[in-house]
C-alpha cells in the first residue's frame, strides 16, 4: 500500500466530483444521502470535529464479483432494486462502462449497447452483513462512527493521535483494519480523507486515489475546497443548476459574491452554500445510534412463490412482532420486510409508516403495495419482518366511534343489540396483540328471575 501524504490535492474542475457522486447512485428507497441535511447544524453541537472518510466506489458491484471472479473481466452490471416495473441499472463495472452503459439506464437501452452484458439482480441482505462486519471492527478504533450508505462511513477522530500518532497514521490504521474482514482487492479499492468535518472529509476522499489516503489540515481546508466544483455542495440540486447556469462552476468564484446577494437569490441554500465554500461550516461527525430492530423469519417447506401465501405469511409475521415483548409499549413508525430467495439471493422492500400505529393492518398493507409494484424474483424460501424503527406510545382509541354525532350512544345502542362496533374490535385486537388474550368480559343475563343475584347474570370473556 502507498504511503499517505497530507500535500492537499485539487479535483480537476472539468472533471468535478461528478465522477464520485455518480458513482455512489443510492436506489430510491435509499435515504442515506440525507447525511448533510439531517445530521448537520449551523448550532454548535456533540461531536468529533475531525473526520475520516472510508469510500469504496460501486461499494455492492464490488462484492457481487468477489463472490463471481470469474465476471470480473467481463461487462456486468447490478440491477436497481427500485420499486418500479420498468427495470433500470443501478451500478456498472469498467468495461460496461466503456461500453457506454451508464447508471439509470432501463435494462433494454443498455443491452442494446452491450449486448454481452451480464446482468446480476442485487442481494441487499449480503450487502448489510458486510456494512455491519465494516461497522463493528471500526468501532474497535474509534467510538464515534456515523455511516452514510453503503460503501461510505465517517470515523471521528478526535483524540486519537496519543494511540496513532499524525494523522497520516490513523488513516492508514482504519485502512489496515479492513483487511481483517475484506479481501486486498476490495481494501486496495478503499479511498480515504481526513479533514475537519465531514464535507471535507468526503471531498478529500473522492479527490484521493486507491491506497493514498488526502489529509487535509485545518489551515488548509479552504484552499483545498476552492479548486472544487459547485457540484459538489450538498445543497439543493436546481441551486446548483442555477449556479452553473450562470457561470459559476468553482467554489472560488461563488466565494467572489456577497452573502447578503446569495441569500437574496437563493435564501437560506445561498448562506449554507457559501459557508460550505469557504470552509465556515464544520459539520462534526456524531455517535450514530440505531435502535435494535425486531426481526421476526417465517421458514416454508417448499418454496413458495404464490402470492396469497405471501400475504398471510406477512399477516402472521406482523402480529408475531407485535407480540414481542420489547415492543410493547412503543408504536411502529418503519418496517422492512424481505426474503430469501430460493437458488440464493435475497429481496427486500421498505416503506415508513404515514402514522405511528401497532395495527397489523395499518402495518401489512403498504408492504402488499410494494410487493404488488416488485414482486420478489423468484420463489421465497424464508419470509422476513424487521420493524426497524419506533415511535412513542400508541394513543388509546375510544372504544366508541365519536367521530359521528352522538357516537357513544349510537355505539352503545349497537352493541345492547349484538353488534360490535368497529372500534370496540380494534381495541379488543390491540390488547389481544399485547397481553396474549382479552381481558375484557360482558354481562350476560342467564336468569333474571332468581332470587339469588349470583345468578342472574354471569361474566363471559369478550373476543368477537
Amino acid at each position: 500500500m502507498a504511503e499517505p501524504h497530507s500535500r492537499v490535492q485539487s479535483v480537476p474542475t472539468q472533471y468535478g466530483l461528478g465522477w464520485a457522486l455518480s458513482a455512489y447512485t443510492a436506489p430510491a428507497n435509499d435515504n442515506s444521502t440525507e447525511w448533510f441535511t439531517t445530521n448537520t447544524s449551523s448550532r454548535t453541537s456533540s461531536g468529533s470535529r475531525q473526520a475520516l472518510c472510508l469510500w469504496l466506489p460501486t461499494f455492492e458491484l464490488r462484492l457481487e464479483l468477489m463472490r463471481s471472479p470469474e465476471l470480473d473481466s467481463t461487462s456486468v452490471a447490478l440491477l436497481a432494486p427500485v420499486e418500479s416495473t420498468r427495470r433500470t441499472i443501478w451500478q456498472v463495472s469498467e468495461r460496461a462502462q466503456e461500453a457506454g452503459v451508464r447508471p439509470d439506464q432501463l435494462v433494454s437501452q443498455a443491452v442494446s449497447l452491450c449486448p454481452s452484458l451480464t446482468l446480476l439482480e442485487p442481494d441487499p441482505a449480503h450487502y448489510d452483513s458486510a456494512v455491519n462486519s465494516m461497522l463493528e471492527l471500526l468501532s474497535e478504533i474509534t467510538p464515534v462512527i456515523e455511516p452514510a450508505g453503503r460503501g461510505r462511513v465517517f470515523l471521528g477522530m478526535d483524540g486519537l493521535g496519543r494511540l496513532f500518532g499524525s494523522p497520516a497514521n490513523q488513516a492508514k490504521r482504519a485502512l489496515q483494519a479492513l483487511f481483517r474482514i475484506f479481501p486486498a482487492p476490495l481494501v486496495a479499492a478503499t479511498r480515504a480523507g481526513l479533514a475537519p468535518g465531514k464535507f471535507g472529509a468526503w471531498v478529500a476522499a473522492a479527490a484521493a486515489r486507491s491506497g493514498e489516503p488526502v489529509i487535509i489540515a485545518e489551515n488548509e481546508l479552504a484552499r483545498f475546497l476552492a479548486e472544487c466544483p459547485v457540484s459538489a455542495l450538498p445543497v439543493d440540486p436546481l441551486v446548483i443548476q442555477r449556479l452553473e447556469r450562470l457561470g459559476i462552476l468553482t467554489l472560488k468564484e461563488l466565494r467572489r459574491f456577497p452573502e447578503p446577494s446569495l441569500i437574496a437569490q437563493f435564501g437560506e441554500e445561498g448562506r449554507s452554500a457559501l459557508a460550505w465554500a469557504t470552509g465556515q461550516r464544520i459539520d462534526p461527525v456524531r455517535p450514530w445510534h440505531r435502535p435494535k430492530p425486531i426481526r421476526v423469519t417465517l421458514d416454508f417447506p417448499n418454496p413458495v412463490g404464490i402470492v396469497a401465501t405471501l400475504h398471510g405469511g406477512l399477516d402472521r409475521l406482523v402480529e408475531r412482532a407485535l407480540s414481542r415483548p420489547t415492543r410493547r409499549g412503543r408504536s411502529v413508525t418503519s418496517v422492512r420486510m424481505g426474503a430469501h430467495l430460493e437458488g440464493g439471493g435475497s429481496w427486500f422492500i421498505e416503506t415508513v409508516l404515514r402514522e405511528p400505529t401497532s395495527q397489523r393492518d395499518r402495518i401489512a398493507s403498504p408492504l402488499r403495495a410494494k410487493m404488488a409494484i416488485s414482486p420478489p424474483p423468484k420463489a421465497v424460501e424464508t419470509l422476513i419482518v424487521e420493524f426497524t424503527q419506533f415511535g412513542a406510545p400508541s394513543t388509546q382509541t375510544g372504544l366508541f366511534d365519536r367521530r359521528e354525532e352522538n357516537g357513544r350512544a349510537i355505539g352503545g345502542r349497537d352493541l345492547a343489540q349484538g353488534e360490535i362496533p368497529p372500534s370496540l374490535r380494534d381495541a379488543v385486537k390491540e390488547l389481544k396483540l399485547r397481553l396474549g388474550h382479552s381481558p375484557l368480559f360482558r354481562v350476560v343475563e342467564v336468569d333474571p328471575w332468581s332470587r339469588i343475584p349470583e345468578r342472574r347474570h354471569a361474566l363471559l370473556s369478550f373476543d368477537p
